[in-house]
């Protein structure tokens, strides 16, 4: 505990980013094919299932940490110093405040799944492609972490004294915000199974690609330190 404190603001912390939308609907999924022996052609082809839908917005950055506040001078300035015990004094910086939290990427929807050729028509026509995936957007970067103020200087001069040292000084720099951590990248929407081919594995269409996460934000930098003066003079 110090006799004097003088106290600067701390720097405010830096609001949050907000995450980013996902995809709100899935791709629709293929008609099937028909086989009509009165038609002509008799087969009537499965259609593709549609693309999945991208994110639609992406991570928002958090806010930079603010400084902290300087650390004020302090003079003090006594013919004669009369007292029990040692005063400390204290005019430390503020410490900066954190960043913010990067928003996340949104994600991206499944592609629809493709239709099915009827059973007769498999010989003579492909089958139907599913849908891609919607790919998912990028996520914010962290907020930087705001710098420390620096710490203001303690000047004591004195005359007299009842103890050998009267007075103790401590002027330190504000300790420099966290930066904030980074946001998760968006995921890609899986990708809509292909028609069945006879004979063949299931197979689907490509995923969507995920975003890119953030980068975490930069610490703040820590305050100087003040000079600290105490000293015992002839005359004021």
């Amino acid at each position: 505990m110090y006799d004097i404190i003088i106290q600067p603001p701390e720097g405010a912390d830096g609001a949050d980013g907000t995450d980013g939308q996902s995809a709100t609907q899935n791709g629709a999924g293929g008609q099937n094919g028909s086989y009509n022996k009165n038609d002509n052609p008799h087969c009537t082809p499965a259609t593709n299932g549609q693309p999945g839908q991208n994110a639609i917005s992406a991570g928002i950055s958090g806010e930079n940490g603010g400084a902290g506040g300087n650390g004020f001078d302090f003079v003090l300035r006594v013919q004669e110093f009369v007292t029990q015990s040692m005063i400390t004094i204290e005019s430390r910086g503020g410490n900066g405040g954190s960043g913010g939290r990067g928003g996340n990427g949104g994600n991206g929807s499944a592609g629809g799944s493709a239709g099915q050729q009827d059973s007769k028509c498999q010989d003579s026509l492909p089958a139907a492609l599913g849908g891609v995936g919607g790919n998912g957007s990028n996520a914010g970067h962290g907020g930087n972490g705001g710098n420390g103020g620096n710490g203001g200087d303690i000047t004591v001069r004195y005359v007299t004294t009842s103890l050998l040292s009267p007075v103790s000084g401590n002027s330190s720099g504000g300790v420099g915000g966290a930066g904030g951590p980074a946001g998760s990248a968006g995921v890609g929407g899986p990708g809509g199974l292909n028609g069945t081919t006879p004979g063949q594995p299931p197979s689907g269409a490509s995923d969507g690609a995920n975003g890119v996460s953030g980068t975490p934000g930069t610490p703040g930098i820590t305050g100087r330190s003040g000079a600290v003066s105490v000293e015992q003079v002839d005359q004021l």
